[in-house]
């Protein structure tokens, strides 16, 4: 693609209720994944192998883990003399009584779409783990008749939430509003459903418009809101993505993502194409693994010391198992530590969690245990684990 033809906007402000505690600090953009990359790389290597130069990043309540993994975007090529990154701070649920509040959320976008001078702006979250195509969206969208294109994929509906986002299709293939999945009218015989990635592909021109008509409007509404509308009242183009996809809304949903992981079909499927996932790269030493040390099926970070046993697990970096402890069938992120005699199974555990001694911490597939940033853990009480 010719570089300056597009924009993207990556709106951060996602509900993560669902993901705390592991949200409370940090948005799900920044949630660390298949024990290197973040949530936010996803879309942001594809926008990277589209050669888009002019990337808007509006901010969460809690930023700085954003500032800290983007720093000058050069991970991604985004640090070029022309465009670049781009932050905008958080304004996502504040006092919209106000109408000075109010403009400003949508002249933060205003800004930046007229300033990028481009044709066309893609908008996307970071929920969706998919290795995208932008290029094919973009020719996609040239070919179809509508103003807006959408991205969706076709998913078992025993995989798809009440209250995930779908498409509805209409028999020439075109969208023709995007509603809640119990909210979907479905096909008679068919059993998936048409999932929306929050992916949208328009006319930055279209986009200025779209914003400045709701800016006149009576009642606020965010931008998601006015993309959906849009596609509602002028149907849209939607381009059937067919590859790996995993929509984290959940800790059930994020813990099985990141256990999808291990199954090489699905990890090949995600990082090894002709558009590799890009991530901020950390020179470390090796992990140590002690001579009595078991490790199998898992994924394991750089800098850790390894003594006891791991299976089945994501391990992050610099992550310490000290003799007679066991991992099994867990997310542990970076300077977590577990002591020795423990056991931990069917457990996420956050950034610096500390497992005391000879402690039996086993969750569910279903319900994992969850342990918060830096929580320390040194009794079999249960009240240290947290297990929603």
């Amino acid at each position: 693609m010719k570089t300056g033809t597009i924009a993207a906007i990556i709106d951060l402000n996602e509900v993560d209720s669902a993901l705390l505690p592991l949200t409370t600090y940090r948005p799900i953009g920044t949630l660390p994944f298949a024990g290197r990359y973040r949530l936010l790389d996803f879309p942001l290597s594809a926008i990277n192998h589209a050669n888009i130069h002019s990337v808007g990043l509006f901010l969460p309540r809690s930023g700085r883990s954003v500032q800290d993994h983007i720093r000058s975007g050069s991970s991604w090529d985004l640090d070029s003399l022309q465009g670049g990154v781009f932050m905008f701070p958080y304004i996502a649920e504040r006092d919209y009584d106000d109408a000075a509040t109010r403009q400003r959320y949508y002249d933060d976008y205003l800004q930046f779409l007229r300033k990028s001078e481009t044709q066309y702006t893609a908008v996307m979250g970071s929920q969706s783990i998919a290795n995208l195509d932008l290029d094919a969206l973009v020719a996609y969208h040239k070919a179809g008749d509508s103003r807006l294109t959408t991205m969706y994929k076709q998913v078992p509906k025993s995989q798809v939430d009440d209250h995930d986002w779908t498409v509805e299709l209409s028999e020439l293939g075109t969208a023709s509003s995007i509603v809640r999945a119990k909210q979907h009218h479905g096909q008679p015989g068919v059993d998936t459903l048409p999932v929306f990635m929050n992916v949208y592909l328009l006319e930055t021109q279209d986009l200025i418009d779209m914003l400045v008509a709701a800016s006149e409007k009576k009642h606020f509404k965010r931008l998601p809101q006015v993309l959906r509308e849009a596609v509602l009242e002028n149907n849209a183009n939607a381009f059937e993505y067919t590859g790996y996809l995993a929509t984290i809304t959940s800790l059930a949903r994020y813990y099985a993502a990141n256990m999808a992981m291990l199954d090489d079909t699905n990890y090949q499927a995600l990082f090894y194409t002709s558009r590799p996932i890009e991530t901020k790269n950390k020179n470390e030493v090796p992990t140590f693994f002690a001579k009595d040390s078991a490790v199998t099926s898992s994924l394991v970070g750089t800098g850790g010391y390894i003594e006891g046993t791991i299976t089945h697990s994501v391990i992050f970096r610099n992550v310490v198992v000290h003799r007679d402890a066991t991992v099994a069938d867990s997310i542990v992120m970076q300077g977590s530590k577990i002591s020795a005699g423990s056991e931990v199974r069917y457990a996420i555990l956050d950034k610096g969690v500390v497992i005391g001694p000879n402690l039996s911490l086993i969750g569910t597939p279903e319900k994992p245990l969850v342990f918060e940033k830096n929580q320390r853990v040194f009794q079999q009480t249960g009240q240290e684990v947290n297990t929603q």
